[in-house]
């Protein structure tokens, strides 16, 4: 992540987190004894104009497996 760009990700890291929580897509939760947990990971895009300048930046939170 540049330093000139860090700013920008958190920003929507925040909104991607935001999103799942307004949409009951994510709820964070005490882990229980003897359960375990779904892996997951940040998928990080930037999302290019045709004239080769940047349009925005997206964070998405994935599933694995």
């Amino acid at each position: 992540m540049d330093d000139t760009d860090r700013g920008k990700w958190k920003k929507v890291v925040q909104e991607e987190m935001d999103s799942l929580s307004q949409n009951n897509t994510l709820d964070l939760v005490e882990l229980l004894e003897g359960r375990s947990v779904v892996g997951c990971k940040w998928i990080f895009k930037l999302k290019w104009k045709f004239d080769g300048n940047i349009e925005r930046y997206k964070a998405r939170l994935v599933a694995k497996g």
